[in-house]
């Protein structure tokens, strides 16, 4: 039986069929024709939509894959409490942890495309998504990207990526330099990246270039690795060096004990960061050590954009007893994308009609704001906010930000 396998699993029930205005999302060219304002399409009475998710709920990726499972799970009671897909019609969600391993989440997409799944979340990291990649786009089974920044990989009607990604040209990073580069007048900069983690040395490119073209030398890159838990010799490296600012193209973690043994080592100067470093769990890696590293977000609980993110964010919140992150977003985000893509499925979803709803979604109204669809990617326009840690553990908006 396809049961979720989840601490959390039976808690998605239909609570009732009528369909409230709690999420506003716009699918162009849909089949069935309506969008989550309007009446249900003529969706399959008590139709069960399996859904398959291989997800990153243990090791050092964690941080990132539980809160991303759970806005996944927000979304999945949503869009049954409100009849979305029609009266009776419900997402089951089968959540299983792949452990960090590419391999097994190669073996659970497939077990979950025997078992009748027509869609699949998937892709947490970069090194999970180019492995299981090649067998999606093989497959019949289409599968939404969660958080994976890996170029290229959106291709409908087999992938789709609803996750904003900030290192495209004009995008989050470059506008995020751009406006802290003007506001403190950096000089000098050094950039730090998790070398064998290929989207961070891509996006440790960008970064350094942003800075270049603001005016600002970067003095040399760092590598490190994405499994590195003593930052000793790169901090002191860096503290030698004495850039104006330190820029950490590395995951979560490794950015959280960057930061501290930067300050161990009297480094007082601004750090920068993707909105990897938002994660609240990463104060106890970081600890007082990430006051002043700012990043810039699409999503932040304490600054939402409109009401969709306003009433997830209550959502989340009452069920988990704690406010989302950028990475509950992005679940959330991808689950509702793949409703949008059932819905426009019709009456008899397959696999293969809900890949080809989802070639039809072109906009989606979501926690960041307005998203338009471009070959299964998604483009947001705004810059998002700007934010630093405190040296308190919270969440400070900056003044030179968007």
């Amino acid at each position: 039986m396809f049961r979720q396998s989840t601490a959390r699993r039976g808690r998605l029930a239909v609570i009732g069929a009528a369909l409230s205005a709690v999420m506003i999302l716009t699918s162009c060219g849909s089949s069935g024709g309506d969008t989550a304002e309007g009446a249900p399409s003529a969706q399959g009475q008590g139709q069960v939509y399996k859904v398959g998710f291989p997800a990153l709920l243990s090791g050092a990726a964690a941080f990132a894959g539980k809160p991303i499972a759970q806005g996944a799970e927000v979304a999945v009671e949503e869009i049954n409490e409100t009849g979305f897909l029609g009266q009776g019609s419900t997402v089951e969600l089968k959540i299983e942890d792949i452990k960090s391993d590419p391999a097994k989440a190669i073996a659970l997409y497939r077990q979950y495309a025997t078992d009748g799944a027509v869609g699949v979340l998937c892709c947490g990291l970069s090194n999970e998504a180019g492995a299981l990649a090649p067998v999606i786009r093989q497959s019949k089974v289409p599968a939404i990207v969660t958080s994976a920044i890996l170029d290229g990989l959106a291709s409908p009607p087999s992938l789709f990526r609803p996750v904003v990604l900030p290192s495209s040209p004009g995008g989050v990073y470059d506008k995020f330099v751009d406006s802290m580069a003007k506001a403190e007048g950096y000089k000098t900069a050094v950039v730090v990246v998790n070398g064998d983690v290929d989207a961070m040395v891509a996006d440790g490119k960008v970064w350094a270039a942003a800075m270049e073209r603001n005016g600002v030398k970067v003095l040399q890159t760092v590598a490190v690795g994405s499994a590195d838990r003593d930052f000793t010799a790169p901090a002191t490296q860096i503290e030698a060096l004495a850039p104006d600012v330190v820029v950490a193209s590395t995951l979560g973690t490794p950015t959280a004990l960057l930061a501290r043994s930067l300050r161990d080592r009297g480094y007082d100067k601004r750090i920068l960061s993707s909105y990897g470093a938002s994660g609240p769990a990463l104060f106890d890696a970081g600890g007082s050590g990430l006051a002043g590293l700012a990043f810039a977000t699409p999503f932040a609980a304490d600054h939402p954009v409109n009401d969709t993110a306003r009433k997830f964010t209550e959502r989340y919140t009452a069920k988990f007893n704690a406010a989302p992150d950028m990475f509950a977003a992005q679940g959330y985000t991808a689950m509702w994308l793949l409703a949008l893509g059932m819905k426009n499925a019709g009456a008899s979803p397959t696999p293969e009609s809900v890949g080809q709803g989802l070639s039809q979604v072109t906009t989606q109204e979501s926690v960041y704001g307005n998203l338009r669809y471009e070959g299964g990617q998604a483009i947001l326009d705004s810059p998002g906010v700007y934010l630093e840690w405190t040296k308190d553990g919270k969440f400070s908006e900056l003044s030179n930000g968007s």
